[in-house]
């Protein structure tokens, strides 16, 4: 019972991580599930087993980004080889690799997950689950440092972050830039909010 149920888990992740590099390479449109099981070495019929459908299966690659993310971040906060500082230009420097390494395409996908477009909430649902206490920790730890000033409050980084995610995921007549843009600016968004919450 146990070996099967490694099998069952490892075939899961086999498929998760073999999506993970079609959509993130190719988009989601462009990606096909006969393409994601042939990468997994499985059949379209085990694939569905565990992700009944092509959106399912993507969502679960959008939020599989987010709690890897998150916890590459925990990892490096608890380098205790580095200085903060150096620890926050690793991260900007992982940020911006991740965003130039997702299609176009599938920014727009995530975007949309993020919003709710496609009528699910598990993406910002897990995006909200890791967002407070990472930052509570990353803050705390700048702040011990003297690299984070003492006047960026918990609350007032939260509502930062929290406005650009609302602006970013919600295009309207005021905000007309679109997902790839803001994609293509992302280097500067991360060194703007990483270098504002240091007071520098």
């Amino acid at each position: 019972m146990t070996n099967n149920l490694k099998r069952k888990k490892d075939k899961k992740e086999s498929i998760l991580n073999a999506a993970m590099i079609e959509f993130t390479r190719n988009g989601y449109k462009k990606t096909s599930i006969a393409k994601v099981a042939k990468e997994a070495h499985a059949s379209q019929v085990t694939l569905y087993k565990y992700f009944p459908s092509k959106i399912v299966l993507a969502r679960a690659v959008v939020t599989q980004l987010i709690v890897g993310g998150y916890q590459q971040y925990y990892d490096a906060l608890d380098n205790s080889q580095k200085s903060f500082v150096e620890k926050m230009k690793d991260m900007m420097n992982n940020s911006t690799s991740l965003a130039n390494s997702i299609s176009d395409d599938f920014v727009v996908f995530m975007y949309d997950e993020f919003s709710g477009k496609n009528g699910d909430n598990t993406v910002m649902k897990a995006y909200n689950d890791y967002k407070r206490r990472f930052w509570k920790k990353l803050l705390d730890q700048g702040r011990r440092e003297g690299a984070v000033s003492p006047d960026v409050t918990d609350e007032g980084a939260m509502l930062f972050l929290d406005m650009f995610i609302d602006y970013a995921m919600n295009p309207s007549p005021y905000n007309p830039h679109s997902a790839v843009e803001v994609k293509r600016h992302e280097d500067d968004i991360i060194h703007l909010f990483f270098y504002g919450i240091m007071g520098r």
